[in-house]
């Protein structure tokens, strides 16, 4: 490819001065900040690990960010703002030079002149303890493409530990829906797997003597609590890593997966986090509506006891279009806690806030989903498209924030 390097020389001859953006020293800090979570050679998106990749997608990357839609929408960070908010965004300045990189022929300059200071890692490795299903599985879809398959992790701990960290570790995103995590008691008896089976098969919402524990979806990033704050983890707990694979492209049926769960532990915290699932199951979208959307609306009790949220995950699926969490005062006065006016199935984002938010007696608690049924939604997964409940196939729709918090 012919690279166009800009120069220019000064009326007395001196050496060529540098006039523009180059990949090195200006592009790739941008790329690997807001962009390499998705663009690697194992994302959901066009690898951006080799630069003259890059240089050829530089029309395109400008056209897409001048446009606003890349990097994908993310909670709203005026709302509340929450760890790494800065790298799902782009500021006026760094789409600028995207632009003008794009416009001067995409030089890839000196690679010595790439700073030093590099963009946050995209892993919290290493772990305590990496845990992952015994042997690669490889999908049965059903008719509706998809498939649930459930692994019981044994994180080895004799006595009660806690999680202060995790990090989803997505062996094949191309298949995977989404991810949780279960805690289950020594007391719970779990299937047995027959013998030459990886697994077992198992229903999307886990089983009534199962906790939440942990959860992720596309674009989803590692969590790591505050110093002191982590999940308690019963002595000999087992914990069900539940996958929910989904046919999403001709020949994902022959495709193989081995994901898992890594875990940072620690013997003791000041601060026993728990999670609290909140949302709304009951609801129906009609097919052709574009602006449906239904509510969980919870007087907080005053023999409840107050709570104190440290982060949520917020999860739709694909007809989403908006998602709020909010917590209205007796005062009339209201804390948002999660906000987002636009939705991206695969930039699920767990929020972390850097100020927690406090719910109180006689507070209410609010998590709205907007959805868009019609057949002018892009992600419309049914033609024509059909009503839609609860459920959780990729076509059918959920409105949840995993919540995680702590008691006074």
């Amino acid at each position: 490819m012919l690279v166009l390097m800009l120069a220019a020389c000064s009326s007395d001859g001196q050496d060529p001065v540098d006039t523009g953006p180059t990949y090195y020293r200006d592009v790739r800090p941008i790329l690997d900040m807001s962009c390499a979570r998705c663009h690697t050679d194992r994302g959901l998106s066009i690898s951006f690990d080799d630069p003259v990749s890059v240089q050829s997608l530089a029309t395109s990357i400008q056209a897409r960010t001048q446009a606003g839609t890349m990097p994908p929408p993310a909670p709203d960070p005026s709302c509340a703002d929450y760890e790494g908010s800065e790298a799902l965004f782009l500021s006026d300045e760094d789409k600028q030079t995207l632009s003008d990189w794009a416009d001067a022929g995409a030089p890839l300059g000196d690679p010595a002149s790439a700073p030093t200071d590099l963009a946050p890692p995209l892993t919290t490795a290493p772990f305590d303890v990496e845990l992952r299903g015994s042997e690669p599985y490889q999908p049965a879809f059903d008719e509706t493409g998809n498939d649930y398959r459930c692994f019981v992790l044994d994180a080895g701990n004799d006595t009660p530990t806690y999680v202060t960290g995790f990090e989803a570790l997505v062996d094949n995103p191309r298949i995977v829906h989404h991810v949780v995590l279960w805690s289950v008691a020594p007391t719970v008896t779990l299937p047995e797997v027959a013998t030459g089976e990886v697994g077992f098969a198992c229903d999307g919402f886990g089983e009534s003597n199962w906790e939440f524990f942990a959860g992720w979806a596309p674009g989803g990033r590692p969590v790591q609590f505050d110093e002191g704050q982590g999940m308690q983890m019963r002595a000999a707990t087992r914990l069900v890593l539940q996958m929910h694979y989904y046919e999403s492209f001709d020949g994902a049926a022959a495709e193989l997966d081995q994901s898992g769960y890594g875990l940072h532990l620690s013997d003791d915290v000041t601060t026993e986090l728990f999670a609290l699932p909140l949302g709304v199951e009951d609801f129906e979208i009609p097919a052709g509506q574009a602006n449906a959307d239904a509510q969980m609306f919870v007087p907080w009790g005053e023999d409840w006891g107050d709570v104190t949220i440290v982060g949520t995950f917020p999860h739709m699926h694909l007809l989403g279009t908006g998602f709020d969490f909010n917590v209205q005062h007796p005062d009339g006065t209201n804390t948002c806690v999660v906000e987002m006016n636009d939705w991206d199935f695969h930039n699920q984002q767990a929020v972390q806030l850097k100020e927690p938010v406090r719910i109180e007696g006689g507070d209410i608690v609010t998590v709205t989903c907007n959805w868009d049924n019609s057949a002018a939604n892009p992600n419309q997964p049914y033609e024509p498209p059909r009503d839609v409940v609860f459920g959780e196939g990729t076509g059918d729709e959920m409105c949840y924030a995993f919540t995680y918090g702590f008691s006074d």
